[in-house]
């Protein structure tokens, strides 16, 4: 069993993506409840981990941690899992470049879509790429850390988890803070604490619907009703729709969210930047309330920006040009994806509750047995928990159902570097209709992230 004392080892796989990195060790830092810690960073990116190890020094070094956390970094993840207490996966084949280009290829053949990580035509190009990464990875876990806990936030999380659960075996479990963060804005939209507040959900992994909300242990969906009425009579403001950087919670931010909760009772995390890639015979020609997916809405060259931005920065603390954020290092959040919180709930069974990606193993009765689902999970001493959720309206278990029938043509197709089966699983996804449109869409797509196909 894992525990506070002695040193601790986890591993990062894909610590190039420096963001991620940095936050998870301003949250070590800030919690010498938990002792000492080895940081193993892994990224095949020889610079970007160059970057990621140079800010862990500088880091460490500043707040006088080094007697009780160590950063070790390797390109090569078989060097590091053995003996590891911890997996964590933020992998992201081909990094913004090749997000990016996914986009481009999408709206070349007149496809918008506001995110590309998960569903639709992008995120399924970026499976292609991604899943064979991550079966490996799980293998060698499996293989070379077998008592290790194994969590996953790479993307196309749905994908890839269950990739890795049918196709090398392992027990991974994936995590996303969609759900938390819609839990705060439902609180925040009654004006009522968060810490005051429940829910009960069940979905897939940018599509997890809140059927159950209460305040006090009330049913607040009543008060929730009132205040989308009240922002709905007072009309969308300017910088309302289609804004990344939300700050406060109203209707008017996610009216699509807001129309799916007038028909199923249930509002759907992670809110319309990613839930509206869930419906694209709704936004066919990327359309949104006159505006459009991924360009004035949603911008995905903005998310890009910033993340070039915020790794540029990071490029220059490491390197000793630029200061420490000593904010972040003083007065970090321990939220980063909640993985402190994880880690503390494990090392301490506290037991708390978070949502997870896992295996329909008798959770869900109405949805397909073995999928990946988005549930409630208890974080214990032996690991996460899930727990059941018999009561998923049909409705709702309706409309995940057709969005899990792609994933495994999918996983299929990325394994077998099969044109016809990607062909196919963009057809399935919804967001092309005619064969031999989504034959041209799929070429074109091996051309732009050759790189990263070897097996196609």
């Amino acid at each position: 069993m894992r525990t506070v004392g002695g040193v601790k080892t986890l591993v990062l796989l894909g610590a190039g993506s420096a963001v991620f990195t940095r936050g998870l060790l301003a949250d070590l830092i800030s919690a010498p409840d938990l002792g000492a810690w080895e940081i193993r960073l892994v990224d095949v990116n020889p610079a970007a981990l160059e970057v990621a190890s140079g800010l862990a020094a500088r880091m460490i070094a500043a707040t006088g941690h080094g007697a009780t956390i160590g950063v070790l970094a390797s390109t090569d993840r078989r060097e590091m899992l053995p003996g590891a207490d911890f997996v964590v996966s933020c992998v992201g084949v081909g990094g913004r470049p090749a997000w990016e280009a996914d986009w481009e290829v999408a709206r070349k053949h007149g496809v918008l879509q506001p995110v590309g990580d998960s569903v639709m035509p992008g995120g399924i190009s970026r499976a292609m790429r991604t899943i064979p990464v991550m079966v490996d990875i799980a293998r060698d876990v499996r293989r070379l850390a077998p008592g290790a806990l194994f969590l996953n936030y790479s993307n196309p999380m749905t994908a890839n988890c269950a990739a890795m659960t049918d196709r090398a075996g392992a027990t991974v479990t994936g995590l996303c803070h969609g759900v938390w963060h819609v839990q705060q804005e439902l609180a925040r939209l009654i004006r009522k604490p968060a810490a005051e507040t429940s829910t009960l959900y069940c979905g897939i992994n940018h599509l997890t619907f809140v059927y159950d909300f209460r305040w006090n242990g009330e049913d607040a969906w009543p008060l929730v009703r009132q205040r989308v009425a009240e922002d709905r009579a007072a009309g969308a403001a300017p910088g309302d729709l289609g804004n990344i950087w939300q700050d406060g919670s109203k209707a008017t931010y996610n009216p699509f969210s807001w129309e799916v909760f007038d028909r199923l009772g249930a509002y759907p995390a992670a809110d319309d930047r990613h839930v509206t890639e869930f419906f694209p015979e709704r936004f066919a020609s990327g359309e949104y309330y006159g505006k459009t997916l991924g360009v004035d809405a949603f911008s995905l060259r903005e998310i890009l920006d910033w993340g070039e931005s915020r790794y540029q920065q990071m490029h220059a603390e490491a390197a000793g040009t630029q200061p420490l954020d000593a904010e972040l290092l003083l007065n970090s959040s321990g939220e980063q994806e909640q993985l402190l919180a994880i880690l503390r709930s494990v090392l301490l069974d506290q037991r708390i509750t978070v949502s997870a990606n896992t295996p329909n193993r008798g959770l869900v009765p109405n949805l397909p047995p073995g999928a990946i689902v988005e549930v409630p999970a208890v974080v214990t001493g032996r690991g996460l928990r899930a727990l059941q959720v018999p009561d998923l309206p049909s409705p709702i278990a309706a409309v995940l159902a057709k969005r899990l029938a792609p994933v495994e043509v999918t996983i299929e197709a990325a394994l077998a570097g099969s044109r016809e089966l990607f062909a196919e699983a963009l057809l399935l996804d919804g967001a092309v209709a005619d064969p031999s449109a989504a034959a041209a869409m799929a070429e074109d797509f091996i051309a732009a992230q050759r790189d990263f196909l070897p097996l196609f």
